[in-house]
């Protein structure tokens, strides 16, 4: 019998792009033959080709050797040249935020013979960024509550399990190309990989529910180089992340963005507290002097209050450390 050929690309393969794309190339389908291609950093990419691809979780390792990995784009340009079939059904896009307009340029030739770009990436607003490149209806968001740590190249550690979500950002486009199947697919692909997966009617309204508990945590656990669950331990630092959250969802609100009624700001300090050990993403990118993904999250809410009028103290506080703290280290 022969099986329905996919092809499944990861732009930017770090540690999420890498955790995603391992599972996925070690389904096992009478289905479907699956093919997974990174583009990632160079010596990521040469030990993957060398040696495979490693993911430890918890006691256990599994080891992929059938991901092909390059470090840009020129190689698949090429082929695609040649062989307009070579395009992908899936392109996931999992660079920091912040990267997100060069990796679509430098991916444009790429992006344009895919028939889905998947964002997979933390913050809100991505997908505006991303429609300067392609078109609307050929967009899925996708948020992820998984952690996963690059150990070494070729080796990543899925810190933590959690939840994916997928949708059309821009559904009355999406609609109109009459390809739910797609998205249904891609969600059955993800559970058989082992990386529990829902559609949502409404990913903007998720991507924002994600980001609420970031705006809460980053930036602050940052700044003051603690761990999340020291951060709930402290009067001031939990008065701090509660007028953050605070701004954010007036924002959201003033954006039409329908956020059910939850307590957003107990639920984050429930976040520090379950996960009381972790340095979160943006204190570990000062604690590597790498950018952080501040434009995406506390930036973010900055540049939409600037835009509707009105002022966010605390997130324009936050924003300008942070990127004051960048330029000091970087």
């Amino acid at each position: 019998m022969n099986k329905n050929k996919l092809r499944i690309g990861f732009i930017g393969a770090g540690s999420i792009g890498s955790l995603f794309g391992g599972y996925i190339a070690g389904i096992k389908s009478d289905k479907y033959s699956i093919e997974v291609i990174f583009f990632c950093g160079k010596a990521h990419a040469e030990a993957i080709n060398k040696n495979g691809l490693k993911i430890y979780k918890k006691q256990e390792v599994q080891e992929i050797k059938s991901i092909r990995a390059f470090v840009d784009e020129k190689y698949y340009e090429k082929k695609l040249r040649k062989d307009s079939s070579s395009g992908f059904n899936f392109l996931f896009l999992t660079t920091k935020a912040y990267g997100i307009e060069t990796a679509m340029l430098q991916y444009r030739k790429l992006i344009e013979g895919t028939k889905w770009l998947i964002i997979l990436q933390n913050g809100i607003g991505n997908e505006d960024i991303a429609i300067k490149y392609c078109s609307k209806s050929e967009l899925i968001r996708a948020v992820t509550t998984n952690g996963a740590l690059l150990k070494d190249p070729g080796e990543i550690i899925h810190t933590g399990e959690g939840i994916t979500k997928i949708g059309f950002p821009f559904r009355e486009e999406s609609k109109k190309k009459a390809e739910v199947s797609d998205l249904e697919l891609l969600r059955d692909l993800l559970n058989s990989a082992g990386l529990e997966t829902i559609i949502a009617d409404d990913i903007v309204k998720e991507s924002w529910e994600k980001i609420l508990i970031n705006i809460g945590i980053n930036a602050i656990g940052a700044l003051t180089r603690l761990s999340n669950g020291k951060l709930v331990k402290y009067d001031n630092l939990k008065y701090l992340m509660s007028e953050a959250i605070k701004e954010a969802i007036k924002v959201a609100k003033m954006k039409n963005i329908k956020l059910p009624e939850k307590n957003y700001i107990l639920q984050t300090f429930e976040v520090a507290k379950k996960t009381a050990e972790n340095k979160n993403s943006m204190l570990q990118d000062i604690l590597n002097r790498k950018i952080t993904e501040i434009d995406f999250i506390n930036g973010r809410i900055l540049k939409y209050a600037q835009e509707l009028g009105f002022e966010v103290p605390i997130n324009k506080f936050l924003t300008y450390l942070i990127k004051g703290i960048e330029r000091s280290t970087i």
